[in-house]
């Protein structure tokens, strides 16, 4: 089992004990107070009263007996997943992605709504409160149970330039507190959080026994960007914006990035920037654009069944995208020192596995830290709801053990 509680418990809040206590539990697949308290280093006193409480609330519940040592059978904690629920939010322009997941943070239900477009802010969320209510009274759930709304979005944080790419999108949602409407109209508490570091907090989250502490989740939609899991926590920087990798540049005389920079990696990786790529260039616009429609999501298909189909031009831009996305993450790897690298989100889901196998090929070669330790590189979830998944996680992870926010 991998230890998740901070290395020094004795000392610390009641609040924070308590955390790390649940935390254990929830990594693993079925534990013992023993074992608890081995692990926590705290005495089975302590370990007995908050459990005790954890029962009260139907948090945990005790599921079977373990083996026994030599003396009775000890009996075994896990999360309760039917008492407790999380409901995560991905809003993107194109399409709006709503989960309802247990404690463990696995899928319940999904429901799918038309995206954000040019629809004023109240008025979508409106929409979004309404899908959120429907799915809860289908399944007989009490509001009181629901934890909180998770929110997944992309961009810059504390900035103008949150929405990136999409400014007529920013012009409208950047001034609006998202949260405070949502908490308005469902009258449960609401995070917003960048998409990447939802994605990363999933899979920690619902990793259990085998989640590691200590990765970088890889997340590319349309943009691309990164979250980075410290001790469990993310790791946010001066002002929330870690993991911007998007903006850095493998392309110094390449296309200008709405960053205000050139050849940045939102210009070459991911697929709106493969699609810019085709848009710029009148031979590649023939190919994949005959009818000059500026359709994001066709083009970037019509690329990927030209890729299906063998044509140089279309393995071209998958190849450019692949290398500089690996070239990147090797210096990220070499620079932060990773165990693990998983790589997630739409932008993988036709042709991940060629990225993971040419960044699994430069790390043997070019990897620092080669001969010393293994860097593992995953691909992980790569539908349209792994950010809505990873926003419920957030809530989760902040409610229920908000001792990693400040590990």
């Amino acid at each position: 089992m991998t230890e998740t509680s901070p290395r020094r418990l004795k000392g610390r809040s009641y609040a924070e004990t308590r955390s790390a206590v649940l935390d254990l539990i929830r990594s693993s697949a079925g534990i013992s107070r023993v074992e608890l308290s081995q692990l926590s280093s705290l005495t089975e006193v302590t370990i007995s009263k908050i459990v005790k409480e954890l029962l009260l609330e139907g948090i945990v519940i005790e599921a079977g007996f373990g083996q026994s040592t030599g003396g009775k059978r000890p009996r075994m904690l896990k999360l309760n997943t039917g008492v407790l629920y999380a409901v995560g939010v991905r809003l993107g322009v194109s399409r709006i992605v709503i989960v309802l997941c247990g404690l463990n943070g696995k899928l319940i239900e999904r429901v799918d709504l038309p995206g954000i477009g040019d629809e004023p802010p109240p008025e979508v969320l409106a929409r979004v409160v309404g899908a959120i209510q429907g799915v809860i009274e289908a399944r007989g759930i009490w509001r009181e149970s629901i934890v909180g709304v998770g929110v997944a979005s992309s961009g810059r944080r504390r900035g103008p330039l949150g929405w990136g790419a999409d400014p007529e999108a920013a012009q409208t949602w950047e001034s609006f507190d998202t949260a405070a409407e949502l908490e308005s109209l469902c009258g449960v508490p609401v995070l917003v959080e960048n998409d990447a570091n939802s994605v990363a907090l999933g899979t920690f989250w619902s990793g259990g026994a085998n989640a590691s502490s200590n990765f970088m989740t890889v997340y590319m939609d349309q943009g691309i960007g990164a979250g980075l899991v410290i001790g469990g926590a993310i790791f946010r920087g001066a002002s929330d914006n870690t993991g911007e990798i998007g903006h850095i540049v493998v392309e110094p005389d390449g296309l200008e990035c709405w960053c205000g920079s050139r050849g940045c990696l939102e210009t070459v990786g991911p697929p709106r920037g493969i699609v810019r790529r085709v848009m710029t260039d009148e031979g590649l616009a023939v190919l994949f654009d005959d009818q000059k429609s500026g359709d994001e999501a066709a083009i970037y298909e019509r690329v990927l069944a030209g890729l299906s189909e063998g044509l140089p031009q279309a393995e071209a831009l998958i190849s450019h995208s692949i290398r500089s996305v690996a070239i990147v993450l090797l210096g990220l790897a070499n620079t932060l020192d990773l165990e693990r690298i998983e790589l997630a989100g739409p932008g993988f889901a036709a042709t991940g596995h060629r990225y993971m196998k040419e960044l699994k090929r430069l790390i043997e070669k070019a990897s620092f830290t080669r001969g010393v330790h293994t860097i593992a590189v995953e691909l992980g979830g790569t539908g349209p709801d792994v950010a809505a998944l990873g926003a419920a996680s957030v809530v989760l992870h902040s409610s229920l053990t908000p001792h990693h926010l400040t590990a």
